[in-house]
């Protein structure tokens, strides 16, 4: 199996049963590990609150200083 079929399965695995379902040694060697879970947080957060990050009154500002508007 080639890297990206291997990738592409660890990335299903953990989008449908979490970070708990992978191998703990795939977890710590994944390279970029601490930027992949910022990522995945926000786009947990950007699917359930979506409307409260963007607003002009309710804006996150941690939210924006990651994801600046153009």
């Amino acid at each position: 199996a080639s890297a990206a079929c291997g990738a592409l399965c660890g990335a299903l695995l953990g989008a449908l049963h979490g970070e708990t379902a992978l191998p703990p040694g795939w977890v710590t060697e994944l390279e970029g590990r601490p930027t992949i879970l910022e990522l995945a947080d926000d786009f947990a957060m950007e699917m359930t609150q979506g409307p409260a990050l963007h607003g002009p009154a309710l804006s996150s500002p941690g939210w924006l200083a990651r994801y600046p508007r153009a």
